[in-house]
C-alpha cells in the first residue's frame, strides 16, 4: 500500500511537471490570448451586424401613398416643388464649375475619390477662385479616397482660403471608425443648388472632354436642396465639431418645379441603412420594369430573391454592370459573376458595358420614378459606408434615364445562362473566392 502511495505521488509529480512544462505553459498562454482576442472580435461583429427586414409592398399601393411610405421607412419625407436636370458623364464637371463661378455665399463639396490630374486641376482652380473672392468654400474628402492625391493639392486649397477637411484619418483615435468610409457625393451651392452624383475628382471621368467613364449626376433645385445640405453638414460636424446655422445655409426655398423627391442617407445601427431600404423597397414595389446601372453589384440572398420575385410577378428586370476588364476592382465583378446564375435562371437580363468603365448608380422603377446618387449595390455601401441616394418621382426624368440606358445597351454585351454555365474552372474559382470577402469589397 505504501508502495502504491509512493507510486501515486510520483505519478502526480510527473503530471504536475508536465502541466508546468514550458510547452504546456506556451499552449495555455496561446489559448488564453486567442480567447481574449475573440471577445472584441465578437463584440465588433455583433455591433456591426444588421438584421434583415422583409420588404413587402401591397399590390395596390402606389402614387403618393407609396412615395410617403418609402420615404418614411428610409427616415425621410417627400419634398414637393423641385426641379432636376440630368447631367451625363464629364458634363458634370462643367456644370459644377459653372455654378461655383456664380456662387454668392458658399460652396460645399463632399466626395470620396480625388486623384491628381486635369480634372483635379480644373476643380481646384474653380474652388480657389471662389475662395479668393470671399466665398465660403468647404471641402470634405475621404482619407482613403484621397490618399494618393499630392499634398500640394490640399495645400493649394488651404492657401487660397478653402476649409479643407479629411474624413476618418488613419490615426489612433479614429482607428475604431477607420473602416467606415465617406462615399457620399454631394455639392451644395448657396443652399439653393445641389448635386448628387457618382463621379470622383479624377481623370477617368474624362478630363472634361466628354470621354471616360459612364456616369450620371443630377442637378437639383427647390426645397430638396435643404436635405442635401443637412446630409453634408452631418459629416462636416463629425469632422469639425462645429455646426453651421442660419439662413445663409438654410435659406427659404420656394418651389422651382413640380417634382417630388426624397433623400435617403441615414445609417443607424442594427437595421438596414436608408439606402439599402430604398433599393429593396423600390425592387419590391415594381410592377412592370426594373432597370439598374451600377458599378459594384454584390447582392445578398435577400436581394436575389427580391429580383426573382419581381420576375415571377411579371416585372422585366434588366441589370447593366461593368466587365471585369473595365472595372477598377475586378474582384468585385468576379463576386458579381457568382450571382449571375441565380438571377439568369430567375429570368433577369444582365448586360456588361464594354466601351469603358460604368459608374452611375441609377435605379429606374416602371419608368415612373428613379433613384440616383452615390450608392453601390453591395454590402459595403449598404452596411459600412456613408452613402446618399435621391428618389425622384418624375416619369419624365425616369424616361430620360431609361433612354440613356437603352443607348448604353449598344455598347454592352448580354450574358446568357449558357455563358455562365460554361465559365472556365479558373473563372469559377475566382468568382467563388471573391465572394468570401464580399462584405469588405
Amino acid at each position: 500500500m505504501l508502495v502504491a502511495c509512493l507510486r501515486g505521488r510520483q505519478s502526480g509529480s510527473a503530471a504536475a511537471a508536465l502541466l508546468h512544462s514550458p510547452a504546456r505553459l506556451h499552449l495555455t498562454f496561446v489559448a488564453a490570448a486567442a480567447a481574449l482576442a475573440a471577445v472584441p472580435l465578437f463584440v465588433l461583429w455583433s455591433r456591426t451586424r444588421r438584421r434583415h427586414v422583409h420588404f413587402e409592398i401591397p399590390p395596390g399601393l402606389g402614387g403618393g401613398a407609396l412615395r410617403r411610405t418609402i420615404a418614411a421607412l428610409t427616415w425621410g419625407h417627400v419634398v414637393e416643388g423641385n426641379s432636376v436636370e440630368i447631367v451625363q458623364n464629364a458634363g458634370f464637371f462643367a456644370a459644377f464649375i459653372d455654378d461655383v463661378g456664380r456662387a454668392t455665399h458658399h460652396v460645399h463639396l463632399e466626395t470620396f475619390l480625388w486623384m491628381d490630374g486635369e480634372v483635379s486641376d480644373h476643380v481646384v482652380a474653380a474652388l480657389c477662385a471662389a475662395a479668393r473672392r470671399g466665398i465660403e468654400v468647404r471641402v470634405l474628402v475621404d482619407q482613403r479616397g484621397g490618399k494618393t492625391t499630392s499634398p500640394t493639392v490640399w495645400r493649394t486649397l488651404r492657401d487660397a482660403g478653402v476649409d479643407f477637411r479629411v474624413y476618418h484619418r488613419a490615426r489612433a483615435r479614429e482607428l475604431g471608425w477607420y473602416n467606415n468610409r465617406d462615399h457620399r457625393k454631394i455639392v451644395v451651392v448657396d443652399g439653393r443648388i445641389g448635386y448628387t452624383f457618382g463621379h470622383g475628382v479624377a481623370d477617368m471621368w474624362g478630363a472634361g472632354r466628354g470621354g471616360g467613364w459612364r456616369d450620371t449626376a443630377a442637378r437639383l433645385q427647390g426645397p430638396i436642396v435643404g436635405e442635401l445640405q443637412m446630409a453634408f453638414l452631418e459629416n462636416w460636424m463629425k469632422v469639425t465639431r462645429r455646426a453651421l446655422v442660419g439662413d445663409d445655409y438654410f435659406p427659404r426655398l420656394d418651389a422651382t418645379g413640380t417634382t417630388p423627391m426624397h433623400v435617403a442617407w441615414a445609417a443607424p445601427p442594427e437595421t438596414p441603412s436608408a439606402v439599402q431600404r430604398l433599393f429593396y423597397l423600390a425592387i419590391a414595389s415594381a410592377r412592370r420594369e426594373i432597370i439598374l446601372q451600377n458599378p459594384y453589384f454584390i447582392p445578398d440572398r435577400h436581394a436575389v430573391k427580391l429580383y426573382a420575385d419581381a420576375v415571377a410577378r411579371g416585372v422585366k428586370v434588366q441589370l447593366m454592370l461593368p466587365t471585369s476588364g473595365t472595372s477598377d476592382f475586378p474582384i468585385v465583378q468576379h463576386a458579381s459573376h457568382y450571382y449571375y446564375g441565380p438571377l439568369l435562371r430567375a429570368g433577369a437580363t444582365i448586360y456588361e458595358y464594354t466601351r469603358s468603365g460604368i459608374h452611375q448608380k441609377v435605379l429606374i422603377i416602371d419608368r415612373e420614378w428613379c433613384t440616383i446618387g452615390s450608392t453601390n449595390f453591395d454590402p459595403r455601401s449598404f452596411r459600412i459606408n456613408d452613402e446618399i441616394s435621391v428618389a425622384v418621382y418624375d416619369p419624365d426624368v425616369a424616361n430620360e434615364l431609361a433612354a440613356a440606358f437603352e443607348q448604353d445597351i449598344h455598347g454592352a454585351e448580354e450574358w446568357t445562362l449558357q455563358a455562365w454555365n460554361t465559365r472556365t474552372f479558373a473563372h469559377r474559382i475566382t468568382d467563388r473566392l471573391s465572394v468570401l470577402v464580399k462584405r469588405q469589397l
